[in-house]
């Protein structure tokens, strides 16, 4: 089968994660993997697998834009968050994610832990109480230094994952 890997990685952690997918899948497929602002028409694809950081608990917009786009094609999404994977924010991006695949020819999801943006930590720094109460903005940004890049173990895993999805159709 033919497959794409879009990715969109504002920290590396996502294109990590794409990479490493890319490297398990190509094995079995003919696999092409690309940044999302470079993608290619998708009409010639089997399967796609579109990877993006977390913004406010689903794929951030420009990805979110692109999956709207896909039909009739085998999809599963992948991504990293700032907070571990199995906290109440990971479980709650989980079934967005599933959400977004509901009525589709689902691949599945997985995530995997990412690094927040230093630049989107000094603009939690700057949100008023009037937005964000006080104690949730410190737990967010608590959440946000303590956040890492994924490990090579999680990366194998997220490929493992849809390497057996694949190979069961």
């Amino acid at each position: 089968m033919k497959g794409l890997i879009l990715y969109s990685s504002k920290t590396g952690n996502t294109k990590r994660m794409a990479e490493k997918i890319y490297e398990v899948l190509k094995k079995e497929h003919l696999m092409t993997i690309k940044d999302i602002r470079n993608a290619p028409n998708i009409k010639n694809y089997d399967f796609i697998l579109l990877g993006a950081w977390i913004d406010r608990g689903t794929l951030e917009p420009k990805t979110l834009k692109f999956l709207k786009t896909i039909e009739d094609k085998k999809l599963g999404l992948f991504a990293t968050l700032g907070a571990m994977p199995d906290s109440e924010h990971g479980r709650n991006v989980i079934k967005n994610l599933e959400d977004l695949l509901k009525d589709r020819n689902s691949l599945g999801q997985y995530i995997c832990p990412g690094l927040v943006d230093p630049k989107m930590i000094e603009k939690l720094k700057g949100i008023t109480g009037l937005v964000v109460p006080k104690k949730i903005k410190e737990k967010m940004i608590e959440t946000s230094y303590a956040s890492r890049y994924a490990t090579d173990e999680e990366l194998e895993e997220a490929a493992n994952y849809f390497y057996e999805k694949l190979i069961n159709l």
